[in-house]
């Protein structure tokens, strides 16, 4: 809980300082963009040793993009993609960082959007639960949105885990999430 609290103190500390709003309102540009949601996400709990499991959760979904804009339509970004959730009383954390880029279909907002990214994922537990440890793979996201004014967009996103370390461990070996999220996009 306390972890939680530091991250949205950093959020609002961002979006309250002066120089978060000094953007100048172009993509082509440095750009910081947070977002959160909505996640569905089936996980594969299916061992060598062992029978398939699966289980699905739902939870708060959350993002983070750092990047540039080599033009008005096209950004590359660092991305961080996290989905939380509970699972058997514990709170788990799954999520993505990597390399990303966005296809805008449009210069200027009001623009239909593609968005792709790969990475490392990473799975771990809450530190009440008394597992320190945490899993890692690899995983990619494919999304698409819509910036509906400038900065603020709705996306629809696929994200995919693969946790290759987590075989003979009470983490998932897979998870495919579903994720419906509001970004607002600093340009």
């Amino acid at each position: 809980m306390c972890r939680q609290l530091q991250i949205i103190s950093l959020i609002l500390l961002f979006l309250g300082s002066a120089s978060a709003q000094a953007f100048n309102n172009q993509r082509q540009a440095f750009i910081a963009g947070l977002g959160i949601g909505y996640h569905g996400t089936d996980l594969d709990f299916s061992h060598a040793s062992s029978a398939t499991e699966t289980d699905s959760v739902a939870g708060i979904a959350t993002s983070v993009r750092l990047g540039f804009g080599l033009s008005n339509q096209f950004t590359l970004y660092y991305l961080s993609e996290g989905s939380w959730f509970n699972h058997d009383g514990d709170t788990w954390f799954l999520g993505l960082n990597g390399i990303g880029a966005a296809y805008y279909f449009s210069p200027r907002a009001r623009s239909v959007y593609l968005h792709y990214g790969y990475g490392y994922s990473y799975s771990s537990l809450s530190r009440e639960s008394g597992t320190d440890s945490s899993k890692f793979g690899n995983g990619y996201i494919l999304g698409a949105g819509y910036e509906f004014m400038p900065h603020v967009n709705l996306e629809a996103s696929y994200l995919r885990t693969n946790l290759a370390d987590a075989i003979d461990s009470p983490y998932p070996v897979h998870s495919t999430s579903w994720r419906l999220m509001l970004n607002y996009l600093f340009y």
